[in-house]
């Protein structure tokens, strides 16, 4: 519990501060970097009443949202208890995590289908590959969505460990180290896709200048 305490708020810690002092690098006051956030809600929100009502995209910004909050009560009833009282998760918060688990698999499940098609990765994102072989930079705005599409992914393979090892832990197929094992696992798994998603979060919010130069093909997807 102790090394999972510490990881835990390490990891969490230094994504959250190289998030805010790439912010702080590129909007230039820390002023700026606070106003980033409602401002961008406020951009998104122009945008979705820009764009004809009931399209695809905004199914996949809804479901992409709800995932996200979904996700975000997840990580703090789960990791909270470990990371302030340094105990397991229980009483009310572990009422919320189980309660809130399954809707959160259904709304991934649905940014699974809604995404998947479109970032899918195309022969541009494997000459991005390529190129770090013989080490041949990328322009900024395609690495940029390579990484957003890297993410998706790596976030997707992330959550199968996590669900699996919740599943197995309700039959009676394991004993009692077994159980603990599960749980472990299902603990470092929760913290891989913490900070998977966090990552995901970071490039959106650090390169939000390049994330909406989507190419003409993939707009229309």
């Amino acid at each position: 519990m102790t090394v999972f305490r510490f990881l835990t708020g390490l990891t969490v810690a230094v994504l959250i501060a190289g998030m805010g002092f790439r912010l702080r690098t590129r909007l230039g006051s820390w002023k700026a970097v606070r106003e980033f956030l409602p401002e961008e809600i406020r951009n998104s929100r122009q945008r979705g009443k820009r764009r004809e009502a009931g399209t695809l995209e905004d199914v996949r910004r809804i479901a992409t949202l709800t995932a996200g909050m979904l996700f975000l009560v997840l990580a703090l009833t789960g990791f909270s208890p470990v990371l302030f009282l340094g105990s397991h998760l229980s009483g009310i918060m572990l009422v919320i995590h189980v309660t809130v688990a399954p809707l959160f698999a259904i709304a991934l499940s649905a940014c699974a289908l809604l995404w998947a098609h479109r970032l899918r990765f195309n022969d541009r994102d494997w000459q991005i590959v390529e190129g770090f072989g013989i080490r041949v930079s990328p322009v900024t705005g395609a690495l940029v969505r390579f990484a957003l599409k890297a993410g998706f992914w790596i976030i997707l393979s992330l959550s199968l460990p996590l669900m699996v090892t919740v599943i197995l832990g309700l039959f009676p197929l394991f004993g009692t180290d077994g159980e603990a094992m599960l749980i472990r696992l299902h603990g470092y798994s929760a913290l891989l896709l913490l900070i998977a998603a966090l990552c995901e979060v970071y490039v959106i919010t650090a390169y939000s200048e390049h994330t909406t130069e989507q190419p003409s093909k993939e707009k229309n997807q």
